[in-house]
């Protein structure tokens, strides 16, 4: 039977430890001889940083920027490198592990070390990436020097404020994989069926952040649909189209060859459309995915931070 939804065929990311078996599982699917361990300590690692029980951090703490979209990126990034080795472009064990760790740390600078007393983490959303350069060389002791050099650029390349081109790279296979990870970062995020009201969570960070550019929070939601035709532009162009192999994944794996990422962004857009020819009184009673509107409204309550 065909797949009505898209979201049944893209799963539950919310569950850190069924994306975990996912991701292993995808990943022995196309490279049945890789070592998964470099990957799984890195998932433990990540497990322990979010959770406040690394020493010398917070647990993290943005509302945008958290668990779940970190598991939605890794997933995703493991399914495109599964379409790319299905289509003749797989990578070699190295940047396998290049890929899947820096999705796993491509977001880590937004976690807060115990010195930094204020704020979410939101606060960094500009220097977020190059903090995650950091924290990886700190902390990613157990991958060799040459991963850690890749998975260093892959992290860099999900700085979607500056063109690919500003990473220079040593070889094909280390593009490949950071391209495939930025790739990963923007559609698995648009993907998800909870998209829409996650926007207002982004909006808090832009605002801590002192991200201008937005009035309210109905501005951002306006802007969004314009907003995604600049992704669309940096995914088809600046990242080479490599959403196209994700088909691949899903004919091996569910037996029918689409890109239910794409379909799912087009379902959010289209709704979004919809949204937008309501009144912004009325807005809020559509979004119903998650109980996020009903935080937001809580969070804009006088006295409520």
């Amino acid at each position: 039977m065909s797949i009505d939804r898209p979201s049944a065929a893209l799963g539950n990311v919310t569950d850190t430890e069924e994306v975990e078996a996912q991701v292993l599982a995808t990943v022995k699917r196309f490279a049945p001889g890789h070592d998964l361990n470099q990957i799984e300590t890195a998932f433990g690692l990540l497990r322990t940083a979010f959770a406040g029980e690394l020493p010398g951090y917070q647990p993290l703490k943005t509302l945008y920027h958290n668990n779940s979209h970190t598991n939605e990126v890794v997933l995703c990034s493991a399914r495109m490198l599964h379409g790319l080795a299905q289509g003749g472009r797989g990578l070699d064990s190295e940047h396998i592990d290049a890929a899947i760790v820096g999705a796993l740390m491509h977001d880590i600078g937004y976690l807060m070390t115990n010195e930094e007393a204020s704020g979410t983490g939101a606060q960094f959303t500009t220097s977020h990436v190059n903090r995650g350069v950091e924290f990886a060389k700190k902390h990613l002791v157990h991958i060799s020097p040459s991963t850690l050099a890749a998975t260093v650029k892959v992290i860099q390349v999900t700085d979607h404020r500056q063109h690919p081109d500003w990473v220079k790279f040593d070889n094909p296979q280390q593009q490949l994989a950071a391209y495939a990870t930025a790739t990963a970062d923007l559609i698995g995020q648009m993907a998800n069926r909870e998209y829409i009201e996650r926007l207002l969570y982004l909006y808090f960070e832009f605002e801590e952040a002192k991200l201008g550019g937005f009035t309210d929070i109905h501005d951002l939601l306006e802007k969004t649909i314009s907003f995604y035709r600049l992704t669309k532009n940096r995914l088809d162009h600046d990242l080479t189209g490599l959403s196209m192999y994700l088909p691949h994944h899903f004919a091996q794996t569910i037996g029918e060859e689409r890109n239910f990422y794409t379909e799912s962004i087009n379902r959010n857009l289209t709704f979004l459309g919809d949204l937008m020819k309501d009144s912004r009184q009325k807005r809020f009673e559509r979004l119903k995915r998650g109980g996020i509107v009903d935080r937001v409204l809580e969070m804009q309550r006088p006295g409520v931070h």
